[in-house]
Order: C-alpha cells, then sequence, then structure tokens
C-alpha cells in the first residue's frame, strides 16, 4: 500500500521531510498502527504531541487508512 504522508513545523524538523511516500505491507491500516510504524522511524515523535489528518480531516486513532490516502502530521496548534 502506498501512502503520501506530509510534515508539518516540528513534525517536519524531525523527519527532516516535507514529505514522502511510504509503501507499507498492510492494507487497510490504522493511524495508531501507522503512529508506531512512524515512531520506529523517527524516534523523535515519541517526544513530541502531534495530530494525524486523514484526506485533510482530522483523524482518531482507530480511522483506517487506504492506499493512495494523503496523510498529514501536525504539530501542536497554539489558540488565540
Amino acid at each position: 500500500m502506498r501512502i503520501n504522508a506530509k510534515y508539518f513545523g516540528l513534525i517536519a524538523d524531525i523527519t527532516n521531510k516535507k514529505e514522502e511516500q511510504l509503501l507499507l505491507d498492510e492494507t487497510p491500516i490504522s493511524v495508531a498502527t501507522l503512529k508506531t510504524i512512524m515512531e520506529t522511524n523517527y524516534p523523535d515523535l515519541k517526544k513530541t504531541t502531534y495530530s494525524v489528518a486523514v484526506n485533510q480531516s482530522l483523524a482518531a486513532i482507530e480511522t483506517q487508512i487506504k492506499t493512495e490516502d494523503t496523510i498529514a502530521f501536525l504539530p501542536p496548534f497554539a489558540g488565540g
């Protein structure tokens, strides 16, 4: 399964990328499982709080991701 990952703010700093395509063996995959994979690939993600959006909608951890979905990893937002 191929997904498009986009990184913003602190997450882009951690990954040293603004975006990448990920090839995953599982299909579909939950946001929770993807977070585990990403935190294995980028251990500093474990040290920060971040949200995940699937196709431009904030996603719950049980949300299922399908091939060709666009996933955004979002740092904490300041209110105001």
